[in-house]
């Protein structure tokens, strides 16, 4: 199928990975990838908004007031959206066969589907729910319920309460040390004004990304967005179009560089405590290239050190100090970002020390060449692996996009990483004045 007129694609290729994506921006700036996987019986698609937990405080795009929003309302508005006057949204799409599934975090909201069947019916039904909310103001009171349970049961949850303690204590001011779903007295001050202002402020088409990837034409595909979704008007021109972000001013407070606190510690009904260890940093690559190359250094890093293939991993599992849940991740948001180290143990003092002896190990000596090589290519061929997923393909493109960078680039970034990079992430990060703990540990 020929690309209609004026309209521009963008064709993106990684020869490493063999792929390709094709990118056009519809009328409003809305921005549409696809990403053909010839002979895929499956087809998924995810509309993403650059809206998450932490952008609380804003300033709407051509207004000048500073607004303060009740903390959990990114994810009261993605409940809010699954409601529609013909049903829930999960049921009309399990009448097309499809799964669906929704998610906020702290920066992005998303809702996807995917299907072997009836593929234009589904996507044709996702664009329809997310770009037409139904605010009840009957509903959004029945809501408060609904979300206030969940609250209640994630509180009795060992791992997200761990979690949340950890960024608790990192964090003294910024959102992030909030949970994404707010507090049951937050929830309480949503109204339909306040979502429906969220709403108009976030998602915009400008500040969205649609991707859809399995056997498909781009072209068809564009075609049918256009002809199925509300596309631009006066409000939607503007800034952003191209960065796929609207003209909105988000503001976060300023966090100082020492965590909030050393020690989290809650009892709780568990068989065996769970300890994190966590660093934190501030003033950190918010997006672009920087942004990208600290991740990837940082995950590289952090799985030398503590992955599954790893000495410590090793060390600790036959001193059986971890069990199979032991993790180290890194994850970074709005100019700061934690490492989190951890799992279930039965002896949390000696791991915790045992994790800070492999830190200071590191840090005092040179990583072997050999070493680096090896884990290089490990790391390398994990990230290529992921390419059969078609989740993790459309959920990173996404989350990088949203950051200003290709995920392809990240292939390219992963082989000029060098031995010097790593040893500098690990002095830089592993700062002992920046760490607090988060101890769930078993009822006296």
């Amino acid at each position: 199928m020929a690309p209609a007129p004026n309209r521009r694609v963008e064709v993106l290729r990684s020869a490493t990975l063999r792929e390709e994506v094709h990118r056009a921006v519809l009328p409003g700036g809305l921005q549409v990838y696809v990403c053909p996987k010839p002979g895929f019986a499956k087809r998924y698609a995810s509309c993403s908004t650059h809206y998450g937990s932490i952008d609380s405080e804003f300033t709407a795009p051509g207004e000048a007031e500073r607004r303060r929003v009740p903390d959990g309302i990114a994810h009261f508005l993605e409940h809010t959206l699954f409601e529609t006057p013909r049903g829930n949204v999960s049921d009309l799409f399990a009448r097309n066969g499809a799964y669906s599934n929704a998610a906020t975090s702290f920066n992005t909201t998303s809702y996807l589907f995917s299907s072997s069947q009836r593929f234009y019916e589904n996507l044709a039904l996702l664009l329809w729910f997310v770009e037409n909310p139904a605010f009840d103001p009957a509903k959004v009171e029945k809501e408060k319920g609904i979300i206030a349970e969940e609250i209640r049961m994630y509180q009795d949850d060992p791992g997200w309460v761990g979690y949340l303690g950890l960024l608790e204590s990192l964090f003294a001011n910024h959102p992030l040390r909030i949970d994404i779903a707010g507090s049951e007295e937050s929830i309480r001050k949503i109204d339909v004004e306040a979502l429906d202002r969220c709403y108009r402020t976030f998602y915009s088409r400008s500040n969205m990304i649609l991707f859809v990837i399995g056997d498909l034409d781009p072209a068809e595909v564009y075609d049918f967005v256009e002809k199925n979704s509300k596309g631009g008007d006066a409000a939607e021109t503007g800034g952003g179009a191209a960065s796929g972000r609207a003209a909105v001013s988000r503001y976060y407070p300023k966090e100082p560089g020492e965590p909030a606190r050393p020690e989290f510690r809650r009892e709780m009904e568990v068989a065996l405590p769970k300890i994190i260890v966590g660093f934190k940093e501030v003033d950190i690559p918010a997006e672009g290239k920087a942004f990208l190359e600290r991740e990837l250094v940082t995950e590289f890093m952090l799985d030398y050190l503590f992955g599954r293939g790893s000495d410590g991993f090793q060390r600790f599992y036959e001193e059986q100090l971890i069990l199979d849940d032991f993790s180290a991740s890194f994850h970074s948001s709005a100019g700061v970002g934690y490492a989190a180290i951890g799992g279930e143990t039965p002896r949390p003092q000696e791991l915790r020390a045992a994790i800070g002896e492999e830190i200071a190990r590191a840090r005092g000596g040179s990583i072997p060449l050999e070493d680096f090589r090896r884990q290089k290519r490990k790391f390398m061929g994990s990230f290529i692996r992921h390419f059969n997923s078609l989740e993790y393909i459309a959920g990173n493109y996404t989350y990088f996009r949203f950051h200003g960078v290709d995920l392809f680039e990240a292939i390219d970034a992963l082989e000029a990483i060098r031995k010097e990079d790593v040893e500098a992430r690990l002095d830089s990060l592993f700062d002992p004045a920046r760490s607090a703990t988060s101890l769930v540990v078993p009822k006296s």
